[in-house]
């Protein structure tokens, strides 16, 4: 038998081992984050600390009843929180209320625990035990006490149950968890036969909780590891599959089914030839169409199943091959390239070169591979120009450059070395190409010489011309004056096309061999179109006058040699020129001396002697048209192109239409007519807008006012008509304003004819099948207003009011009018005398047949608002 003392040491150091146990188990739960798997488990182990807390205690104090009555209200919460926590553990459902009763239970026993009234169900007795000292008393429980154990047992039982039925617990959990309760069962029956051993029980549930959540941990850690695995294998970019044996797929991961094109359920628990056929690629690529696979067979250890990895190697693949084809260009277009092309490190050494390179030089590839580039081709006296060439290549990461290199033979040669770098990660290169230019620099001297010189008659071209010109400009002094002389040959174009080119030819070589003889042989004599003649004289004189002296005499003699007679082609003819001249100074520049010489000759083209000096006059009226054009295109913008209305009556004075006339009234009310600006519009093209802009105002007239017209009529310009998109724009116009067609008459005049190209055609066929009326204006006065009658479907006719002056005096132009009326009444059309002046007129125009009439004896030509007044006033 063992004494006492040694019995006491005993239980209080298996208490103290409790305690750190329960201790460490505590701190356990919380560095794992046992928590996460189940609260209960929380609970649970700072229970059982406190329990061994107050056991330790009960070694220290004399009476221990309080300390152990606190215990057993701890251990009455024990069971429960021990099925929660396998509840957790297996991770199973909770019910609730199934919970709820349990610890309703276990607070029912609590109270009655606490209660005076039933304390002697539990404390019947107090015993002596030798547990925590000499002979201390202890209490001793009843019947209910043991009946909460039978209660604690079936809980555990069940809860042993609910971990063996689990189906997400592996065999070796179970077992282990199934050791862990039969030990902590067995232990705490065992602590309660021994005189309710209240050391040895909280030792057993230590150690049974602490096993309890080591397993639950290595558990947990085990399936997510499982987890983790099948994730990473599930989503992984490469393909898995695992076939037996016999070649059945046991499994095979998503991306293993998308590199394949294969359904997994098609495929698990069968055999598949694509997989099949894999086997045999171990350490291959497959090339599947759209797609570069990398296989790897691997065995498993007992060699009962085989591991297939597929890699998706298509973007590496592809980057493989754009490399290989990438080299093999280049590797081709080095090799290939018709100039000597050389690889070089900084330092000039050769790492590569191409054939044309080696033929260029005259050397093998065995002697210049790996030597200094400077001392195989370079020439001795320029020695150190290569390694400058190569810094100044690094430095500007490009270059090129002219110069001469030395061959094997010693003969030297021109050549363009144009260098680029190129960096690789080890090092910077250079790529240079060497062009032989021997040959280019002297066909470059032939085209020089070429180009310079006009192929028909031997002159200078115009673009040499201009360098002389520059050239002159600016190493002339400040008192130097030159002159520049331009001459055209008048109707060249007229005669080469009707005697043919080779003609023109012979008359152009001609001119170019009287120049020479006339002119000095310093001057310089240009041909810068075809039939135009440039001449420079250079140094003429110190003064302005003095010069253009000079000049004048070089024109009459160039004039007197053009004049004379030319035979050509067993033919002689005569050859008229227009020549304009312009004195300068260095003071001018290239561009202005060109411009004011181009001015005078064009000027010349209309004179009557065909020779003209260059003068600030000329520019003058040219500011003068710009000027005027600038006003014509703000009187546009601001509304100062306005239409005035010119009645058409008949002899009773009724007004039956009207004729748009267009006027420019300035800001200040001063009225400009037609004659000023029309020209100036039709020739830079403002007509078209202006066209436009007088057919709105019309329509808009026709729409608004109250004047019942029968028709408008509108002078049109040829240019008008040349312009492809005219008709769409007048339909749209009209349409715009919802006017009657008919109503819009468009007079042309005679030279239409002349014009008539496709465009007009179209332009007049489109506004006539609109509806719109065609008239000609001044009929009678051109040789072909006859012509228009039967070429165009013409309304009316504007008989010219040159013959209605005439009359009554005249017979003869009385007569022409009857016949014009009787022509245009065979052709069923309105024929308008203009120019009706006075009564008599009037009367006799009306006794010869004419309906319609329009001059100053009805009214001038008024404004519009003066016009709706007009109208008003006739009718009252």
């Amino acid at each position: 038998m063992l004494e006492v003392g040694t019995i006491l040491l005993l239980y209080k150091s298996l208490t103290l081992f409790g305690l750190v146990l329960s201790a460490l188990n505590v701190t356990y739960i919380i560095d794992r984050k046992i928590n996460r798997i189940s609260k209960a488990a929380v609970h649970l182990g700072s229970i059982i600390f406190i329990l061994n807390l107050l056991e330790f205690f009960k070694f220290e104090v004399e009476k221990i009843t309080l300390l152990e009555k606190f215990q057993d209200v701890l251990l009455l919460y024990v069971p429960v929180m021990l099925f929660s926590f396998i509840i957790d553990f297996t991770m199973g459902k909770k019910n609730r209320n199934l919970m709820a009763i349990l610890y309703t239970l276990s607070t029912s026993y609590l109270i009655l625990a606490l209660t005076n009234k039933f304390h002697n169900m539990f404390w019947i007795a107090e015993i002596e035990t030798s547990m925590y000292g000499s002979q201390k008393l202890r209490p001793h429980g009843g019947l209910l006490s043991w009946a909460y154990v039978f209660f604690s047992v079936v809980l555990l039982v069940l809860a042993l149950r609910n971990l063996y039925a689990s189906k997400l617990l592996d065999n070796q959990t179970k077992f282990r968890t199934n050791l862990v309760f039969a030990f902590g069962i067995s232990g705490s029956i065992i602590s309660f036969l021994i005189n309710f051993n209240y050391s040895a029980l909280l030792f057993v549930l230590t150690l049974t909780v602490f096993f309890m959540n080591f397993t639950a941990i290595n558990f947990t850690w085990r399936r997510l590891l499982l987890k983790t695995r099948t994730a990473a294998y599930e989503s992984s970019d490469d393909g898995y599959i695992v076939i037996d044996k016999n070649y059945r797929v046991v499994d095979i991961n998503k991306s293993a089914s998308q590199l394949l094109n294969l359904e997994s359920e098609a495929v698990i628990g069968r055999k598949s030839d694509t997989i099949t056929q894999l086997l045999n690629k171990d350490g291959q690529i497959v090339d599947l169409k759209d797609k570069y696979l990398s296989i790897i067979v691997s065995p498993s250890p007992d060699e009962d199943y085989k591991f297939i990895t597929i890699k998706d190697v298509t973007k590496d693949v592809l980057k493989e091959k754009e490399a290989m084809k990438t080299y093999t260009l280049f590797n081709t277009l080095f090799e290939n390239i018709p100039d000597g092309a050389v690889i070089l490190d900084y330092e000039g050494v050769i790492r590569a070169c191409n054939q044309n390179f080696l033929n260029m030089f005259g050397y093998t590839q065995d002697e210049v591979l790996n030597k200094n580039i400077d001392y195989l081709i370079v020439p001795h006296q320029m020695e150190m120009e290569g390694k400058k060439l190569r810094n100044l290549a690094i430095e500007q990461k490009s270059l090129r450059v002219e110069t001469t290199r030395r061959r094997k033979d010693g003969n030297l040669i021109e050549v363009r070395i144009t260098v680029s770098t190129v960096k690789t990660p080890e090092e910077t290169l250079l790529y240079a190409i060497y062009t032989d230019v021997t040959a280019e620099k002297e066909a470059i001297s032939v085209a020089r010489s070429i180009l310079q010189r006009d192929p028909l008659t031997a002159l200078y071209t115009r673009q040499y011309f201009i360098r002389k010109l520059a050239s002159t400009l600016e190493f002339s002094s400040v008192d130097d004056y030159n002159a520049i002389i331009a001459i055209d040959i008048k109707d060249f174009s007229t005669l080469n096309s009707i005697k043919g080119h080779n003609f023109g030819d012979q008359i152009l070589k001609e001119i170019a061999n009287r120049l020479r003889n006339v002119l000095r042989e310093g001057d310089t004599i240009a041909r810068p179109y075809a039939d135009e003649f440039w001449i420079l004289l250079e140094k003429i004189g110190k003064n302005y006058q003095g010069a253009k002296e000079t000049a004048a005499n070089v024109v009459a003699k160039i004039d007197n040699e053009i004049r004379k007679a030319y035979y050509i082609m067993n033919e002689i003819i005569d050859i008229r020129i227009s020549t304009g001249i312009h004195v300068f100074s260095s003071v001018d520049n290239v561009e202005d001396v060109l411009r004011k010489v181009n001015l005078a000759l064009s000027r010349a083209k209309n004179s009557r002697d065909g020779t003209v000096f260059y003068s600030a006059l000329i520019d003058n009226e040219l500011q003068e048209l710009a000027a005027k054009e600038r006003a014509l295109k703000e009187a546009l913008y601001n509304g100062e192109l306005r239409i005035f209305l010119q009645p058409i009556c008949n002899s009773y004075s009724d007004i039956l239409g009207a004729e748009a006339l267009l006027r420019w009234v300035k800001k200040d009310g001063t009225i400009v007519p037609p004659l000023d600006f029309i020209k100036v519009i039709e020739e830079n093209g403002m007509i078209v807008s202006v066209g436009e802009e007088v057919l709105r105002q019309v329509c808009e007239f026709i729409s608004e006012s109250g004047a019942n017209l029968d028709f408008v009529d509108i002078n049109v310009s040829p240019i008008q008509l040349r312009y492809p998109k005219m008709a769409e724009r007048f339909i749209e116009i009209i349409r715009a304003n919802e006017v009657i067609p008919e109503k819009i008459v468009l007079e042309i005049t005679e030279n239409i004819l002349i014009e008539m190209n496709q465009t007009v055609r179209d332009n007049i066929e489109k506004l006539l099948n609109f509806g719109c009326q065609l008239c000609i204006d001044d009929f009678g006065t051109g040789y072909s207003s006859l012509s228009y009658l039967t070429i165009l479907p013409l309304k009316k006719i504007k008989v010219d009011k040159s013959f209605i002056s005439k009359i009554p005096e005249d017979r003869h132009s009385v007569k022409l009018l009857e016949a014009i009326f009787s022509i245009a009444k065979s052709f069923n059309l309105d024929a308008i005398p203009e120019g009706v002046e006075n009564e008599k007129q009037l009367h006799i125009l009306s006794m010869i047949g004419y309906k319609y009439f329009q001059g100053y004896y009805f009214s001038k030509p008024i404004s519009i608002d003066a016009f709706k007044d007009l109208v008003l006033q006739k009718k009252r």
